[in-house]
């Protein structure tokens, strides 16, 4: 649990900046630093599927596909 808490910014005080993508290959988390996106991978799957859990939970927000994504910030 404590690893999980190491990555609570993602959830709680950078929310706005930390987003998931949910196509048909499941959620993946991408990281929004001004107009450029990045992938933010994280190789445990065990914990990937714990913090996207908390995104859910904490109402980060969700985009349909990268397309999506990318208009958002325009």
């Amino acid at each position: 649990m404590s690893l999980l808490n190491e990555y609570s910014y993602i959830w709680e005080e950078d929310r706005d900046k930390y987003v998931l993508v949910t196509d048909e290959l499941g959620e993946s988390i991408f990281y929004i630093n001004g107009k450029e996106i990045m992938f933010f991978l994280i190789e445990d799957d065990m914990l990937d599927t714990l913090i996207i859990n908390k995104m859910l939970e904490n109402g980060n927000r969700i985009y349909k596909s990268i397309e999506e994504l990318q208009a958002s910030l325009t």
